[in-house]
């Protein structure tokens, strides 16, 4: 995997990596990095993106014979452009440990642009897309919930390499109404299976990079969140519709632990599962086919 060929060169220890959870489009790795590191080369044969999330150092990046110094400290983001030797040194400016997150992105769509390094990066929308993958990984996110953050990250990169290249161009149209009714009735079908991003554009015949895009324009909401309200809509109606065990109801819907169900039922309606049924007038809380996952 390219995660093991580029980590090869470095004098970093591995924390974390994504590669047990099943994401497509990124690959995250966090490293504890020494407070000093000689010269040395890596060559990432995927575009990179690289967060620091503690500690400050000075680096030096090796760039036509000359070394390119840059200070960097928690929140600073560099792209590391995929298919090139980087040869850097740093040395820290602090005695606070130094920790990164290596995000290994796929773009796997036509028309991105060539997205050249940026050794320094001041983007929100790509720190909060950073930050946002690294929290997944720590709590083990979703591949869906990935995926969609890693092309949007992309998305992003390739509208920054886009802009420096021409003057802007046109926004992507959103898809029509019978494409968003196609993929949502393939996310009610699916509700119990681990529904990618992948799955969801192939059912409208467009790259992911496109579909995350248009998908949005369309609704309003990226594809993980209008999927994650679909469960817990579909999951509140089962529970006053029905006498299914809770337990069932969410595995219906696709979640897949107790703890899962009981926080994002709670986070989308403000109670348990089984207050819900209960102020609804389905099974009440002490009612035995209640699960205790809901408590």
């Amino acid at each position: 995997m390219g995660v093991e060929r580029a980590a090869a060169g470095l004098p970093s220890r591995m924390l974390v990596s994504s590669a047990p959870l099943g994401w497509r489009s990124v690959e995250a790795v966090t490293y504890a990095d020494p407070p000093r590191a000689e010269e040395f080369t890596f060559r990432p044969d995927r575009l990179m993106l690289v967060l620091i999330v503690s500690g400050q150092f000075t680096i030096e990046r090796r760039d036509r014979g000359s070394w390119r110094r840059d200070s960097r400290g928690p929140g600073s983001l560099c792209v590391v452009a995929s298919g090139h030797d980087a040869r850097v040194r740093w040395r820290a400016a602090s005695a606070a440990p130094i920790r990164s997150l290596q995000l290994h992105l796929s773009p796997g769509a036509t028309g991105v642009a060539c997205i050249p390094d940026e050794a320094t990066l001041s983007d929100p929308f790509l720190s909060a897309g950073a930050w946002a993958l690294l929290r997944a990984l720590d709590t083990g996110g979703s591949a869906l919930y990935a995926d969609s953050v890693a092309q949007a990250l992309i998305a992003q990169l390739d509208l920054r390499a886009r802009a420096a290249a021409s003057p802007p161009g046109g926004t992507a149209r959103p898809l029509g109404a019978r494409q968003v009714e196609q993929v949502t009735d393939y996310m009610r079908a699916h509700l119990a299976d681990d529904v990618t991003v992948d799955d969801l554009a192939a059912v409208v015949n467009v790259s992911k990079f496109h579909f995350i895009r248009t998908f949005a324009a369309s609704t309003g909401l990226t594809p993980s969140r209008y999927l994650r309200r679909l469960r817990a809509g579909t999951a509140a109606e089962l529970l006053t519709a029905t006498t299914l065990p809770i337990a069932a109801v969410a595995a219906h819907c696709g979640y897949r632990s107790a703890g899962q169900f009981a926080a994002i039922f709670r986070a989308e309606h403000g109670v348990s599962p089984s207050a819900y049924r209960g102020a609804h007038g389905g099974v009440g809380p002490g009612d035995p086919r209640n699960s205790a996952i809901s408590r």
